[in-house]
């Protein structure tokens, strides 16, 4: 199954924020593959002011699961991490909101896509701009730099991280040559095998078809690559 395009903004205002939102994006693999990531910003509360500062950030990832599946997956992974259901905009541990699940609009009982305030939310819109810039809103036909430029980011600091912290498990997703990375994305399990291979596999793998001196063998070296990963070989 192809993966699709998934834009998640991740929250956390209760202990250690940062270490809040690696171990978020970190257990998201198999599932949903984060492959880049924001600038993290501490930000003001938003809805209730008497709470702490906030650190937002946007992660753009690739899953092959349908909206709906989507959304459950990450409730019950906010749960495992030790979220409690507290009120409304109130302080949590973790929080992972859908932005954008490539271009598509849904609007169920339980989900709605487009998110349907991120045009109100500057802590928001900032790190989404980080990534797609140029990015047209589906329903308000703005991009996501003309949204941003009507906010308010008073109080929006970029949070510096430590020397070494890393925030993605792998971060070389769009450094694959081209053709490796399209076959990838069409078999959603080849790429979820890929993405969590220990990095040295990964790049034997990739040695193995760039010493390929022909198209044709090249192709063939890639599909089989794909065809061994999605078996689990």
């Amino acid at each position: 199954m192809r993966l699709k395009q998934v834009f998640l903004a991740l929250g956390t205002n209760l202990g250690d924020r940062l270490h809040n939102l690696q171990q978020a994006i970190f257990q998201l693999p198999p599932a949903v593959l984060p492959l880049r990531a924001s600038q993290v910003y501490e930000t003001p509360p938003w809805g209730i002011e008497d709470q702490p500062r906030f650190l937002n950030m946007v992660i753009e990832t690739a899953t092959a699961l349908p909206p709906v599946e989507l959304l459950n997956y990450l409730k019950t992974l906010e749960k495992r991490l030790g979220r409690v259901e507290n009120v409304r905009y109130g302080p949590r541990l973790i929080d992972m909101d859908i932005l954008f699940y490539e271009d598509q609009v849904l609007s169920e009982e339980t989900l709605q896509i487009p998110h349907p305030r991120l045009h109100e939310r500057s802590f928001v819109l900032l790190p989404l701009n980080d990534l797609i810039p140029g990015f047209q809103h589906p329903l308000l036909k703005k991009t996501i730099t003309a949204l941003l430029k009507t906010s308010d980011l008073s109080g929006i600091i970029p949070q510096p991280l430590p020397a070494g912290f890393q925030l993605l498990p792998y971060d070389g997703w769009y450094n694959l040559p081209a053709d490796l990375r399209g076959a990838l994305e069409d078999s959603d399990r080849a790429a979820a095998a890929f993405y969590t291979l220990p990095s040295s596999h990964r790049q034997r793998w990739i040695n193995h078809i760039q010493e390929a001196r022909r198209a044709d063998t090249r192709l063939h070296r890639i599909a089989k690559m794909v065809e061994s990963l999605a078996e689990g070989h």
